[in-house]
């Protein structure tokens, strides 16, 4: 195993908390990416796999090009969080959406799973450097 990804390894180890909100925040993706191409939609799968794949050659690379890769994982994270509460805000109080599915997405468990997202991402954004000092 290369030298870098054994200390991105142990790093990680030593901050469960980091470690944990970062690998389920990609499982969390990845699995609604593999809902989405069964559904038939196949881009939100190209892009959690892409994200995970930059994840994998940034480990293999150095320390510092995987704390810019979830540098850039947490920025995405929280641009998704902050759209998800702006609609779900607009659909509760100026116009709700008739469908049921969007309905259901920006209700109030899809405002609380955006409230969770946006907390965990700015956990990422805070501690991506700190996390990987010795």
């Amino acid at each position: 195993m290369k030298r870098s990804l054994q200390n991105i390894i142990d790093f990680l180890i030593r901050d469960l908390i980091f470690s944990a909100v970062l690998v389920l925040s990609l499982l969390f993706f990845f699995y609604k990416g593999v809902l989405y191409l069964l559904l038939g939609s196949y881009i939100p799968f190209i892009l959690i796999s892409s994200m995970i794949v930059l994840f994998f050659l940034s480990s293999e690379k150095n320390v510092k090009s995987f704390k810019r890769v979830t540098g850039l994982w947490a920025i995405l994270i929280i641009m998704w969080s902050i759209v998800r509460i702006v609609l779900s805000l607009v659909n509760q109080f100026i116009k709700p959406i008739s469908e049921s599915h969007v309905s259901e997405q920006l209700g109030i468990l899809g405002l609380m799973q955006s409230l969770i997202f946006l907390i965990g991402a700015i956990y990422l954004w805070k501690y991506r450097t700190r996390v990987f000092e010795k």
